[in-house]
C-alpha cells in the first residue's frame, strides 16, 4: 500500500513539473519568435546609430556598399505628391539631407512630407553620382544609384513617427549655398524668375514635358537655375510672375547647385493655383 501511495505521488508530482515546464514553454517561445523577427523604426526604441552626414562620409568612391548595421534617422522633405521627385524620396536629419532611389510610385502615400522615418542602411549602396551622394541599391547604368525595388521598402524604410513633424527650412541667399545644403530643404526671399514660359519645355517629337531649368533672380541680379522634373504635374503652367518666395531642396551635379521645387511651395506677388495632387 505504501508502495502504491509514493507512486502515486511521484506521479502527481511527474505531472505538475510536465505542466510548469509546458507553461514555460508556452511564454517563451512568442518571445524568441518576436526577438527573431526584423524590427523597425521606434517599435523596439531602437534610436539612430549615425548622422545623415556620417553615413555620407562613408562614400569613399563611385559605389560604397553598406556592411554594417547603420541606420539613421530623419525626415521626409521631399517626395512624389506632385511628380516632382520622380521615385525618390529626400530625406534630412540636423547635420544633412539624402535622396533615396526608390523603383515604385505613389510613394507620398506611405511616406508623407514631414513624416519621421528610420532607414536601416544594411545592405544598400551609397553611390557618389556627379558629386553627390545617393542611397539606393548597386547601380544598374551610370545614372547613380540603384532604385530600391517598392516590395522590398519595407526592409530599409519605415515611417516611425505620427508625420506631423515642422519642416524648418533654412533662410539662403544664393551666395550663401555651399555642400552642406545639398539635399536639404530651403527658402530664398525676395526673389523672382528672370524668363517667362512653363516651368517645363515640350518635345518637339513626342508633346511631352521634358526636364527644364528655368532662371530665378534675387534682387542683386544673382541667378539659380530651377530644375523642374517633365514628371511634374505643373509641368506645362506657366512659371509664376512677380516677387516673393520659393522653397525647396538644393540639388548637385558636376559643380553646379540647382533649386528643386518641393511641394509645390511658392509665394509670390502673383502665382497660378495649386495643381492637382499626382496622380
Amino acid at each position: 500500500m505504501k508502495t502504491t501511495a509514493r507512486i502515486k505521488r511521484l506521479l502527481l508530482t511527474a505531472r505538475a513539473v510536465s505542466a510548469a515546464m509546458a507553461a514555460a514553454l508556452a511564454l517563451t517561445l512568442p518571445a524568441c519568435d518576436k526577438s527573431s523577427e526584423p524590427r523597425f523604426g521606434n517599435e523596439g526604441g531602437e534610436e539612430a546609430t549615425s548622422t545623415i552626414a556620417r553615413l555620407k562620409s562613408l562614400c569613399t568612391g563611385e559605389c560604397t556598399p553598406v556592411t554594417a548595421d547603420i541606420t539613421v534617422g530623419g525626415v521626409v522633405t521631399a517626395n512624389n505628391l506632385y511628380g516632382e521627385f520622380h521615385k525618390t524620396l529626400v530625406i534630412q536629419d540636423e547635420s544633412g539631407g539624402i535622396c533615396i532611389a526608390v523603383d515604385g510610385a505613389e510613394l507620398y502615400v506611405d511616406y508623407p512630407v514631414g513624416a519621421a522615418v528610420t532607414v536601416y542602411c544594411n545592405g544598400l549602396t551609397l553611390c557618389d553620382y556627379g558629386g553627390k551622394v545617393q542611397l539606393g541599391t548597386t547601380p544598374a547604368d551610370a545614372y547613380g544609384a540603384g532604385r530600391i525595388p517598392r516590395a522590398e521598402l519595407g526592409r530599409y524604410l519605415r515611417v516611425s513617427g505620427d508625420g506631423e513633424n515642422p519642416l524648418r527650412p533654412a533662410a539662403l541667399t544664393f551666395g550663401e549655398i555651399g555642400p552642406r545644403h545639398i539635399d536639404t530643404y530651403v527658402y530664398f526671399n525676395g526673389v523672382h524668375f528672370a524668363e517667362t514660359g512653363n516651368w517645363c519645355d515640350t518635345d518637339p517629337e513626342t508633346g511631352r514635358p521634358v526636364t527644364t531649368e528655368r532662371l530665378l533672380a534675387d534682387g542683386t541680379g544673382r541667378t539659380l537655375p530651377v530644375r523642374t522634373s517633365g514628371t511634374c504635374t505643373y509641368a506645362t503652367e506657366p512659371v509664376p510672375q512677380g516677387t516673393g518666395s520659393i522653397y525647396g531642396v538644393i540639388d548637385y551635379f558636376n559643380g553646379k547647385y540647382t533649386l528643386r521645387v518641393t511641394n509645390r511651395e511658392i509665394d509670390f506677388a502673383t502665382g497660378a493655383g495649386l495643381p492637382t495632387a499626382y496622380p
